[in-house]
């Protein structure tokens, strides 16, 4: 049998090629799996991965296109692995402590389990204490606050603001009309969407209690990556000492970043909403507990927390108008500053020196920046993951000779 040509054998292999692909799009375009995510992903890596080993590139691509997939996927099911990622964030905040027992010859499996036992019995016990307290506060705030916005909506319906406005002198009728035909809905609809939204906000935290009552997982989990999370880290070492020094080092820097951070921002955020709320009930003001906890809540945001905590809160207490009104906002207003205070320019320089110093430009840019990408969750990391970014501008300034751009806050 004679042999077939090379170029016809080509010509052929190539059609067979366009055709097969021209194939597989319809059936991806008619199935209507042509822009599923997923299947991009699994093309995209069936075409780039037999020429990941003759491309640095190509490499990168392929990384690129894992940790974008990854972001996907938890986009799309954070929500149900949301206990795997609390009991990851528990177990890496407290392996330092595991560590410092399992030194004095305590085993592993048992200081995990007795850190995670205090950490369940005093969250429980402190919820048992304040929680009914929360939603009657809670309850009374919304109350209050659909009893003014009904008053001002009446006083807005009826003819008492035009009498007003007479009385200040005011009797232009294109004015009168303006006020009551463009500014009275305006503020309507204002108010209509803060109610909404206070709604809501009361129902999302009266549906995380619930959550959080009856997350028991969360605590189980915990346990069980705290006792492994040794062996965690020993595999990803011995994975990067043989492949990638370097990014084991870098890693290193970021971590100790990290840990210190969101170690003390929950730790200063406890702090500052216990000040918070002691210094409000000894002085007698109404919501004491949200206030405080609203500060706490705040506070891990810099800069920003300080001015959103004093907004809010006063605003709160002139929409619920207490009869010693004024009193009660001076005090909010001194315990704010005195304890954010204390926190920015005492505790928090000491604890964490200049570990994630940041130049004030850099950090209010990091704030934008992340704020705008990631809202709530954004502003939380900004800091922490702009100081880690800048521990390699500064390896690169290092190499050029150039003076670092960053400082403390």
């Amino acid at each position: 049998m004679r042999d077939i040509d090379p170029k016809i054998k080509t010509t052929s292999l190539n059609a067979g090629i366009i055709l097969g692909a021209i194939s597989f799009v319809a059936f991806l375009y008619f199935t209507s799996q042509l822009f599923n995510p997923l299947v991009i992903f699994i093309i995209g890596l069936f075409i780039l991965t037999p020429f990941r080993r003759d491309s640095y590139i190509v490499r990168r691509i392929i990384l690129l296109f894992g940790v974008f997939f990854v972001l996907w996927i938890f986009s799309i099911i954070g929500s149900s692995i949301a206990p795997f990622a609390i009991s990851f964030v528990i177990a890496y905040l407290l392996d330092p402590f595991v560590g410092l027992l399992e030194k004095k010859k305590i085993p592993r499996w048992l200081s995990s389990l007795v850190i995670i036992l205090l950490l369940v019995g005093g969250i429980t016990v402190v919820f048992v204490l304040i929680s009914p307290q929360i939603f009657l506060q809670l309850n009374d705030i919304s109350q209050k606050i659909a009893s003014v916005v009904t008053t001002f909506t009446s006083y807005l319906e009826t003819n008492k603001l035009t009498k007003a406005l007479e009385n200040l002198g005011i009797h232009n009728q294109y004015l009168k009309d303006l006020i009551q035909n463009e500014f009275i809905p305006e503020v309507k609809y204002l108010i209509s969407r803060v109610l909404n939204s206070l709604g809501i906000l009361i129902s999302g935290i009266t549906s995380l209690a619930k959550q959080v009552i009856n997350a028991v997982l969360i605590p189980i989990f915990s346990f069980y990556f705290l006792k492994d999370f040794k062996k965690f880290k020993e595999f990803i070492r011995g994975i990067l000492e043989k492949k990638n020094q370097k990014l084991l080092y870098d890693l290193q820097r970021i971590n100790e970043i990290f840990r210190i951070y969101v170690s003390w921002q929950v730790f200063a955020a406890l702090l500052v909403a216990t000040l918070c709320s002691s210094s409000f009930a000894i002085f007698k003001v109404e919501f004491s507990i949200i206030l405080g906890i609203l500060c706490g809540f705040l506070n891990p945001i810099p800069y920003l927390g300080l001015i959103s905590s004093l907004v809010l809160s006063a605003l709160i207490i002139l929409i619920v108008s207490p009869p010693d009104m004024f009193y009660q906002i001076v005090v909010v207003v001194a315990t704010i500053l005195a304890v954010h205070f204390i926190n920015a320019y005492i505790i928090e320089p000491n604890v964490l020196g200049k570990k994630v110093g940041l130049h004030p430009l850099l950090l209010f840019l990091s704030l934008y920046v992340f704020g705008g990408l990631f809202g709530l969750i954004g502003l939380l990391f900004a800091v922490p993951t702009t100081a880690a970014l800048m521990l390699f501008l500064n390896d690169w300034t290092e190499k050029l000779g150039v003076s670092s751009v960053t400082g403390s806050k």
